[in-house]
């Protein structure tokens, strides 16, 4: 049997959707750690609808395993890591398995992994998450590129940072964006949109533009602005990229008569919302540099919907001009949005077919390719 997959952190759905897709065709085990203080407040769940396949192990840990104390956990970690490789190698008839690890303080827990089974996942700039251990994140993730047989990166902005960081390994680092959920495929595109709808769907932070999107919207009052997502989580930003004053911009943004704030929705309610907007868009600011090094999820789940979708400049959505629409003037992008309520182009037919040419399954095919 082919080697199999220990994916590590699989908190997020992006690697738990990868060890899905995966486990169809390999062993694969999804590991998640959390302190106890977050488990108890939090109480996370394992993603609905997953393949039984997909092996599950939680780790629940002392506050600060992995900050303050990682010196003293650090062997613990490493056995339990060691132990779900060993189980995997048994269920493999004997091959090693691969590890993939997405973040950077996994590090002095892979000792005993192989190089040539060590992938590691970038999924963001980890700087931005405390910008005072800068340095030693970015010491940590570097050690991470050296060793492994491949980085893999959700946006190309990262992969060409990491290139210039590790020139010896630029060759191995390569851009690997996030997959389709295929519950975000529109069943039913023909069904007519909500006429004169826009729809942005985001926790409301300072990664989105705030005075662009008032400009726009006081540029089309036409246009219905329609805003899903919560206005506390991560209210502050990531890194505190913006100016201390965009919660006053988002305000007025927010109380224009054209714009409607429709609060946090749930998940499962996500996709027909994208479905029923006459546009998506994804109004971010290009200066944000959360925004520059991120694979956002909006791209895919707003191309799979089948409608059209425009966007500022950040550069992953630069990678599909024939798919998203770019404007990063407010006026030009009033007009942008406004046609394609009128014209809708490219067809619903060939933006729910460009998605679904890129699903996770096709994601952990090209994974393997790449190995």
């Amino acid at each position: 049997m082919p080697a199999g997959f220990l994916l590590l952190s699989a908190n997020t759905p992006w690697v738990f959707a990868l060890g899905d897709a995966l486990s169809v065709s390999r062993p694969a085990t999804a590991m998640r750690f959390y302190d106890f203080l977050t488990w108890r407040r939090e109480r996370p769940r394992w993603p609905e609808g997953a393949s039984t396949s997909l092996r599950r192990v939680l780790r629940v840990m002392p506050p600060g395993y992995a900050g303050r104390f990682q010196t003293m956990f650090a062997p613990a970690l490493r056995a339990m890591i060691d132990a779900e490789r060993t189980r995997l190698r048994r269920a493999s008839g004997g091959e090693e398995p691969f590890v993939i690890a997405p973040y950077p303080y996994l590090e002095p827990w892979l000792a005993n992994v192989p190089d040539d089974r060590l992938i590691y996942y970038s999924l963001d700039e980890y700087a931005f998450y405390a910008l005072d251990r800068t340095a030693q994140t970015h010491a940590q993730e570097d050690r991470l590129v050296a060793r492994a047989r491949r980085t893999i990166c959700l946006s190309t902005y990262q992969a060409d940072v990491l290139r210039r960081r590790n020139p010896s390994r630029a060759a191995d680092i390569l851009h690997f964006p996030l997959g389709v959920e295929r519950a975000f495929l529109n069943p039913a595109p023909e069904a007519p949109p909500e006429p004169g709808t826009i729809g942005y769907v985001g926790n409301l932070t300072d990664r989105v533009d705030w005075p662009f999107v008032r400009a726009v919207a006081e540029a089309a009052p036409a246009l219905t602005f329609n805003i899903v997502g919560s206005l506390t989580w991560l209210a502050d930003g990531v890194g505190d990229q913006q100016p201390p004053d965009w919660k006053q911009a988002r305000d007025a943004a927010l109380a224009l008569p054209n714009v409607h704030h429709l609060g946090a929705v749930p998940q499962a309610e996500v996709a027909p919302f994208y479905w029923r907007s006459a546009v998506n868009w994804m109004p971010y600011d290009t200066a944000h540099g959360f925004n520059r090094a991120s694979c956002p999820t909006k791209i895919m789940d707003a191309i799979a919907a089948g409608r059209p979708f425009a966007s500022t400049s950040v550069p992953e959505a630069m990678l599909y001009p024939e798919m998203i629409r770019i404007a990063d003037d407010p006026a030009e992008m009033a007009r942008v949005l406004a046609h394609l309520v009128a014209y809708p182009a490219p067809p619903a037919a060939d933006m729910i077919a460009f998605a679904r040419a890129r699903t996770w399954d096709h994601r952990a095919a090209e994974l393997l390719t790449m190995l």
